[in-house]
């Protein structure tokens, strides 16, 4: 299928660029993401895209939709049979670094205070030079206590649509809405021998016993 723009069907940018809006929530280039189909993502030109990430207000809701409909699309593909909710490698980081400060303070409250200087310069430091752009979004703990493996397409639409309703509780509160640094990664089913592999012809020998072609390529007869 041809990549068009999913934003507006009335699209006529002539864009050449087209970009997989949110496939990072479900691991982008990951192994789990190789083999899924083109038609499964959704796509946006490079002006529509921008147009609709600079939304700030609009964009953890746009996301969250986004999401949503690509689960669909994986359903209706019919290659997935699950799902695994993970944190980001920079959540869990994130996690592992606040899991080490508590403890540090529990020992030593002037050792803990250098510490976490240290720790905490060094940390703004690496993420730094890896990704300059890239903001932490903290997982909400009601969130955490969703994470795990083998989730069904159910479970995890419930759970986008948990967040969403997290989104609006948030907007209301005149608090910051963002999606939060998690993954949702696909199981895709397994191809059967069948579907994965052409069948296996027996060889044809020449001249072989029964055959009507001697190894000469002339018709033998055929005794009754």
């Amino acid at each position: 299928m041809a990549q068009q723009c999913q934003f507006d069907e009335s699209c006529s940018t002539g864009s050449s660029h087209y970009r997989k809006v949110i496939s990072h929530i479900f691991g982008r280039n990951k192994k789990c993401t190789v083999n899924v189909p083109d038609s499964v993502w959704i796509y946006y030109c490079r002006k529509h895209y921008q147009r609709a990430r600079y939304r700030n207000d609009e964009w953890p809701f746009t996301q969250c939709r986004l999401a949503i409909d690509t689960i669909r699309n994986m359903r209706a593909w019919g290659g997935v049979e699950s799902f695994d909710l993970a944190l980001r490698r920079r959540e869990t980081i994130a996690g592992q670094t606040a899991t080490s400060t508590s403890t540090s303070t529990a020992t030593s409250t002037s050792a803990t205070s250098t510490s976490t200087a240290t720790s905490t310069s060094a940390a703004t430091s690496t993420s730094t030079k890896r990704s300059p752009k890239s903001i932490p979004r903290p997982v909400p703990a009601w969130l955490h206590g969703c994470v795990g493996s083998s989730k069904s397409f159910d479970e995890i639409l419930r759970v986008l649509n948990d967040l969403r309703a997290y989104f609006l509780e948030l907007t209301a509160a005149n608090q910051e809405a963002f999606f939060p640094d998690i993954e949702i990664l696909p199981n895709l089913r397994r191809q059967s021998s069948k579907s994965s592999q052409q069948p296996r012809l027996p060889a044809s020998r020449k001249g072989a016993v029964g055959s009507r072609v001697t190894s000469k390529g002339a018709v033998a007869k055929v005794e009754k």
